[in-house]
């Protein structure tokens, strides 16, 4: 294997012609040679539009064109508008490489050039870094070695016995925190380009949609932990409330601040900080007003209550769950626009043959217009493949779920208080890892694009947060096996960014395109996966370092 492969390289700068430095990430050339008089018809559909019709892309006409091959389209061509078909056919165009279609009385296409392999560069850039960390590592370990003052040798009578009664901390929590938020940075900054790791444009689910529930899951973890950490110091109710209401209230507002840009008119309301502090005002209402007690005792004697107390203890929580969930099916399948269908969860435009223009997400979709008009966000792919309406991804409906999926990452900090032992906590996880997960899956057919309730991060479904919760809780145990119970893995580096968690969601917003966290050769930026990904990378790997820092000087932001 070449090293080109490696590192996504084309070659030579020119191929019969062809520049190749002009082209960009996921970009080919298509020579096309035309047999019939006059300009022919191109349609085309994005494979991954889901009952979508062809679109008239444009005429063609013998010659050269740069194509993109980010998502893979059908194509058909005609030799006028409603004529037969001359051809049909799905190609696989690839990065850099060069193609030529002869259309006749049907196509030939040829590869003049075969595309690179673009993940290849995926095991590239982590064994650049890896052995970057490696080195790291034993210099710092020498570098100790060699400084580290001689010390007498410690006795038993030398530990303070405070040490030994002190409860250990989950180290794992703050370590899956910490690979969370490096996630999260790492998807916000492109994720190398690549859509297979991008949120999903629909239906689905992909690696950059499971980091944001994740976090919200985490925030619930810590609920019943800090909930009883307050009754113990004697917290009144009154204080503690107006604690939940000032994070809410600053949560959403630096939320804004950092989201919504300065256009009055189209001021962004929600976003992700905003969906905190909403679901962080429900839950933590509802833990202060029924504070899990870890000394209390159920009122009945029975083996089969006391074996399963973290979740006895959260029965009021659970009935909140059930109140919320029968809300949100409620709105989401009877709540419609006039001109839209009951219970379509879909995402308007093109889909179902252009059958649902207008409805863009259903009821979350319709709800959010109705009372935020264009305060919304205005991107995403979707309307690129779908040809659908601006759509809020953090939405006023999917608040709703978002607590949920809050309340089930509770479940698992309840674990944690009542449940000291590995055994006992590492077996109720994988239980809810289990069920929610066959009933996420339940939910959506174990399919893509059927099932009563997709996948879907864009409405925040209930099978989304059945399944996200059940991969969290899967995580959570693995992290606890390493770093909590064998202690293979301290956790570092990813713990220093789980106990400054916020500070760098913040900080790289705030520094999103500064250097030296982040560059570019040029003002085209990278013309290739294999660069995108580096730098990247490099980006995060920068703010675990001031993790590091912080942690050194013991600088820890809490809101």
């Amino acid at each position: 294997m070449a090293i080109s492969s490696w590192i996504e390289d084309y070659g030579s700068e020119m191929f019969k012609n062809f520049n190749m430095s002009k082209l960009g990430r996921d970009e080919a050339y298509l020579n096309i040679t035309s047999e019939l008089p006059g300009p022919l018809h191109l349609y085309t559909v994005y494979n991954e539009c889901h009952m979508c019709p062809f679109t008239k892309e444009g005429t063609i006409d013998s010659g050269r064109m740069v194509i993109s091959t980010r998502f893979e389209k059908t194509w058909r061509i005609l030799s006028s508008p409603n004529e037969t078909i001359l051809c049909s056919f799905s190609p696989d165009f690839g990065e850099f490489g060069v193609y030529d279609l002869t259309i006749g009385s049907t196509c030939k296409l040829k590869t003049l050039k075969d595309p690179v392999n673009i993940y290849f560069p995926i095991l590239t850039v982590v064994l650049i870094y890896a052995l970057v960390a490696l080195l790291s590592a034993n210099f710092v370990y020498i570098f100790k070695v060699y400084t580290k003052p001689v010390e007498r040798q410690t006795t038993s009578h030398d530990i303070d016995p405070k040490q030994c009664t002190q409860r250990s901390r989950v180290i794992s929590l703050d370590t899956f925190r910490g690979i969370t938020i490096s996630l999260m940075i790492l998807v916000n900054f492109g994720c190398g380009g690549y859509a297979l790791f991008d949120h999903a444009t629909w239906n689905g689910l992909q690696l950059a949609d499971v980091v944001f529930p994740w976090f919200m899951w985490i925030m619930g973890v810590c609920l019943p932990i800090s909930s009883q950490s307050m009754s113990k110091r004697g917290v009144k109710r009154k204080e503690a409330l107006l604690g939940v209401l000032r994070r809410s209230c600053v949560l959403f507002g630096l939320g804004l601040f950092l989201g919504s840009g300065r256009n009055l008119d189209t001021l962004r309301i929600f976003g992700v900080l905003q969906r905190f502090g909403v679901c962080y005002l429900i839950v933590g209402t509802t833990f202060l007003a029924f504070p899990p007690l870890v000394n209390s005792d159920p009122p009945v004697e029975k083996k089969s209550v006391k074996m399963w107390m973290d979740v006895y203890a959260l029965r009021h929580q659970w009935f909140v769950v059930f109140l919320l969930g029968v809300l949100h099916g409620m709105l989401s399948f009877f709540v419609h626009a006039s001109n839209c269908a009951r219970g379509y969860l879909g995402p308007g435009g093109l889909h179902d043959n252009g059958s649902h223009v207008g409805c863009t997400g259903g009821a979350a979709g319709y709800i959010d217009r109705l009372i935020l008009g264009n305060h919304i966000y205005q991107g995403s792919v979707l309307r690129e493949i779908y040809k659908g309406d601006a759509f809020e991804v953090e939405g006023i409906l999917g608040c709703i779920t978002s607590a949920i999926q809050v309340y089930l990452g509770s479940q698992a900090g309840a674990t944690i208080l009542f449940y000291k032992g590995h055994t006992s906590r590492l077996l109720r996880w994988m239980i809810w890892s289990t069920v929610l997960g066959l009933s996420g899956g339940f939910l959506c057919g174990f399919s893509r694009e059927e099932g009563l309730i997709p996948l879907n991060k864009h409405l925040w479904s209930l099978s989304f947060v059945l399944v996200t919760s059940s991969l969290a809780f899967l995580a959570l145990a693995i992290c606890y096996v390493l770093v909590d119970v064998k202690r293979y893995w301290s956790g570092k580096p990813f713990l220093f960014a789980g106990m400054n968690a916020i500070l760098m969601y913040v900080g790289h917003n705030l520094a999103f395109n500064n250097f030296p966290i982040r560059w570019s050769p040029n003002g085209d930026g990278f013309k290739t996966h294999f660069g995108t990904l580096f730098e990247n990378v490099w980006g995060v790997a920068v703010w675990l370092l001031i993790a590091y820092l912080l942690f050194r000087r013991k600088f820890f932001l809490s809101i």
